[in-house]
């Protein structure tokens, strides 16, 4: 992985306890200490709980300059690289990123690394608020034995593969190999992946899907795709919709033990009682009693109350995944608190991949805060982080999955934005709160150009943005773009070639 895909050590984290109280208070009515003077705003991160925090900072304060600071030369965070490349809807809402972007009081700073191009406390010098929202970029592990073989990957890692981010291009190299993938986790990412490892390519072919993992697909040998939940079918945290999607593919056999899929009294009160897990439910064991097709090309298997305990070993090949050891649980606990506990019963499932999709974690930057037990920095009311001796001091502000967790869809930044942008336009208003003079972009541009920083302004995104939509017309200024452009044109049909290069694009001076 690029070494800007790091982050450096924790520091001690705040007592929440030593925090004190500060009072709600709504966009409209912050303003008055500072009035007259424009605040400097730098948000780290250009996903989604950035572009919220930085739209309703906007709006609430006319004078105000928004600097986005990203890592990479492209904007939009998950929505780029997270969601699946078949679900083009989802990814509509960056036309209202784009408007953000397009405001004149706003500045695109791609591929410029906090930590490594710029410091926090440069940029705590430089902006009278720096709000963090750069995501969870980490993976929590199974913690078991074997997992870290060859073969053994995260799901996030698989996605960020397919998604086309620039430091994942080189992840796999080849799927001939493979013939059975298990993925560990019953969530919509897992059903994502399996999804994209089972769906015929020239379907995918239509998609903005990685032109590696098109490759790479069309000569797979994947047949069959197991998903593994150690709870019960009641508690799969899936969507209804992306389960009928998976399930509903050309060609595909689903396979469901009918033991795993039995209802206790709890869970059929339960699921009695709530109508969006009862139709899913009802779904996966409408799916258990179809007859299978012998003309099936691929099969999903659906697997719950099962844990994985080890990792074996190929037998021709010891450091790479051969199968996946799993014990079978039962559950306990009331209806809302049901717990997987293990019994004696296990079991040996072939594998020649292993994903992991138990969830991400963010990672902590040097110079803030950082609780190591909630991996995110501790925060109090409107997402202030405090000092390190957990007193609350205007100018660190949280957002998005740094604040709450990987939990949530794209529109739950939009609360968590707005609070984010009340807390900033809160402190901007109180006289004192924050300091009136700071150099902001112009003291960053300075800092950037004398160390060499290669930043990717927001034309030169636009340009990233042109050169990926075949059959747009693009301005070619070298002989690099016209091969592009040549073999993009060449692939007619598809929305979006994505460049996946880490320094795609124009890198300038910032202007």
């Amino acid at each position: 992985m690029s070494e800007n895909a790091r982050r450096i050590s924790s520091v001690p984290p705040a007592s929440r306890a030593q925090l004190k109280s500060y009072p709600t208070r709504s966009l409209s009515s912050a303003a008055s200490g500072n009035e007259g003077k424009s605040m400097k705003v730098a948000v780290v991160g250009c996903g989604p709980a950035g572009f919220y925090t930085a739209r309703d900072i906007m709006k609430g304060l006319e004078n105000v300059e928004v600097d986005f600071i990203e890592m990479l030369p492209t904007p939009y965070g998950l929505v780029r690289y997270g969601v699946a490349p078949d679900h083009a809807d989802t990814k509509n809402v960056t036309a209202e990123f784009d408007r953000v972007l397009q405001d004149p009081r706003c500045q695109f700073m791609g591929h410029v690394c906090v930590g490594k191009d710029v410091s926090l406390a440069d940029l705590r010098a430089m902006y009278h608020a720096v709000v963090l929202s750069y995501g969870a970029a980490a993976d929590r592990d199974l913690g078991i034995e074997g997992e870290t073989m060859e073969g053994s990957l995260s799901a996030r890692s698989f996605v960020n593969w397919y998604n086309g981010h620039p430091f994942y291009t080189d992840l796999i190299s080849s799927l001939e190999s493979i013939s059975s993938v298990s993925i560990i986790g019953n969530g919509n990412v897992a059903i994502d992946i399996g999804r994209i490892l089972l769906k015929p390519v020239p379907e995918l072919a239509k998609t903005d899907i990685a032109d590696h993992a098109i490759e790479v697909l069309s000569k797979s040998k994947v047949e069959d795709v197991h998903i593994i939940g150690r709870r019960g079918v009641a508690q799969a945290a899936w969507t209804i919709a992306e389960l009928r999607e998976i399930i509903n593919l050309q060609g595909i056999n689903t396979h469901i033990l009918p033991e795993e899929i039995q209802l206790d009294a709890i869970d059929a009160e339960t699921v009695a009682k709530k109508r969006p897990t009862k139709r899913m439910v009802e779904l996966v064991q409408q799916t258990a009693g179809k007859p299978k097709t012998s003309d099936a090309r691929k099969n999903l298997h659906l697997h719950f109350l099962q844990s994985p305990v080890r990792v074996l070993a190929d037998d021709k090949n010891p450091s790479k995944v051969g199968a996946i050891e799993l014990r079978k649980n039962a559950l306990e606990g009331p209806a809302e608190k049901r717990k997987a506990v293990p019994t004696d019963s296990t079991k040996t499932l072939p594998c020649s991949m292993l994903l992991r999709s138990v969830g991400y974690k963010s990672l902590p930057m040097e110079g803030a805060p950082f609780d190591t037990k909630v991996l995110s920095p501790p925060y109090f009311q409107l997402h202030i982080v405090p000092n390190e001796g957990g007193n609350v001091e205007p100018g660190l502000y949280v957002s998005g999955w740094l604040r709450r967790g990987p939990s949530g869809i794209i529109g739950t930044n939009i609360t968590d934005g707005h609070q984010t942008a009340t807390s900033v336009l809160r402190h901007w208003g109180e006289a004192g709160a924050l300091e009136a003079s700071k150099p902001g972009r112009e003291g960053l541009k300075q800092l950037l150009a004398k160390k060499g920083v290669e930043v990717v302004s927001l034309d030169g995104w636009r340009r990233i943005d042109q050169l990926e939509k075949v059959g747009e017309d693009v301005v070619v200024r070298s002989s690099e773009d016209e091969r592009v452009w040549q073999e993009m044109g060449a692939r007619a049909g598809r929305p979006r070639v994505k460049v996946t290069s880490e320094g795609c694009g124009e890198r300038s001076e910032v202007t």
